[in-house]
């Protein structure tokens, strides 16, 4: 009887926002035909068993079984092939607001955005004047000129960094 080979583990990386699907055949290298795939850990995603494939989006990092039977006196074999799945970034959706150049209130800046992840940092892009608190993420206007502020998250690869824009308008105070 042959001895049935599963072939070697292997392994990718991936975003959670991707909806490539995967070969999961690809990730283990040497295996022999007519074993079956089975999910061992992870969550989210779309696993087909039958065609050897995923789809990652939303998923967490996830492990496959490629399972070869065998007849005695030989055992079965396999192999596994690991997801790893990386988080997306998201840095939310820009916004904006309007206030008087005479303004003292301090204008929180990530009340601008709108579904960011934690974790970011701030930039002043455009304007001159007020006070801008980068590790805080306010502003306070006074005396400054229309600002537009950068919120960006770093991402680990494949997946890529994101930004968004909080920009605040400045109308004059009529004297």
């Amino acid at each position: 009887n042959n001895q049935p080979d599963a072939g070697t583990d292997g392994n990718t990386t991936v975003c959670d926002s991707s909806i490539a699907s995967i070969d999961l055949f690809s990730l283990i290298t040497g295996e022999d035909a007519g074993g079956t795939w089975t999910r061992l850990t992870g969550t989210g995603g779309t696993f087909n068993a039958a065609a050897g494939t995923f789809v990652p989006t939303g998923a967490t990092t996830s492990t496959f079984k490629y399972l070869l039977s065998a007849t005695a006196p030989c055992v079965a074999d396999e192999s596994i092939a690991t997801v790893n799945v990386n988080n997306q970034p998201d840095a939310g959706t820009d916004g904006n607001t309007t206030v008087c150049d005479s303004s003292t209130a301090s204008i929180d800046l990530y009340s601008l955005i709108t579904g960011e992840d934690a974790g970011g940092t701030w930039t002043r892009l455009t304007g001159t004047g007020g006070t801008f608190n980068a590790a805080a993420g306010t502003f306070v206007p006074t005396g400054a000129t229309t600002s537009t502020f950068r919120y960006s998250l770093s991402a680990t690869a494949p997946c890529v960094a994101d930004e968004s824009i909080a920009t605040v308008n400045l109308n004059n105070q009529p004297d």
